[in-house]
């Protein structure tokens, strides 16, 4: 197993991206926390993927803007566990606008959700895993991140600065042995994109060159690399998870 006695945190893991990406690393040995502002499904998907791979797992009620939820978190984790191992960031919203709609306090949240608190959650576990001299630090950010959509100023900037932050993070951790790297989905098959109806997965589908759209656990996979022994000469990164999408822009 890649990742045995490991402990990882991952934010927003109650279901889709989130949610497959604490199967994968759980099906790899770790110890997964999956944090969410909605616990009821955090609990059922933590006991549903420890029941599937014989792992020990936790669901905690998170909301990743509030500054003491972030730090009862990483209290909580060193409490249980001692120590530390993997991040992901993987919470965030995305709310759709044009230009002449958007206001300020949806502005605000985007980045609040996006950006800000990955950053302080970051700064709150990079604080321990300093101390034990190793650590991963996964965000996932989005193709929109690299190029631009419509009617997502706020998102894609969002997801801009998250890639930026983490090229930040990479400089200022590295050296204690911390690897902080970014992963951009496209699109990804989740009960959000399925929201969009199926018109709009027909046009992601065909706008890829594997001509399918990624499954959580595809993302899921990539996040096991980066936060392996595998990837531990990566660092600053960010890894374009598309189906060869982002070609076509």
């Amino acid at each position: 197993m890649l990742l045995k006695e490991k402990v990882a945190i991952v934010t927003g893991a109650a279901r889709g991206i989130g949610r497959g990406i604490a199967e994968v690393l759980s099906s790899q040995g770790a110890k997964v926390i999956l944090c969410d502002i909605n616990e009821q499904e955090a609990k059922k998907s933590a006991e549903e993927i420890s029941k599937k791979t014989g792992m020990e797992t936790k669901a905690v009620k998170f909301d990743v803007t509030n500054m003491d939820n972030i730090r009862e978190l990483v209290n909580l984790a060193v409490k249980d566990y001692g120590r530390i191992d993997i991040l992901v960031n993987n919470a965030g919203i995305i709310i759709l606008q044009s230009v002449e709609e958007v206001d300020e306090k949806s502005w605000d949240r985007t980045y609040d959700v996006n950006v800000k608190g990955p950053f302080f959650l970051s700064q709150a576990v990079a604080k321990v895993m300093m101390k034990q001299k190793s650590g991963k630090i996964i965000n996932i950010a989005s193709d929109s991140g690299l190029h631009a959509w419509s009617n997502e100023s706020a998102y894609a900037s969002s997801k801009s600065a998250l890639i930026s932050l983490t090229r930040v993070l990479a400089i200022e951790l590295g050296p204690y042995d911390i690897n902080c790297n970014a992963i951009c989905p496209g699109a990804t098959d989740t009960t959000m994109l399925r929201g969009f109806g199926e018109e709009k997965i027909k046009e992601c589908v065909e706008a890829t060159c594997l001509k399918r759209i990624a499954t959580p656990v595809d993302i899921g996979n990539v996040v096991l690399f980066l936060a392996s022994y595998l990837s531990d000469h990566i660092t600053g990164e960010h890894i374009v998870v598309t189906a060869g999408e982002v070609m076509s822009q």
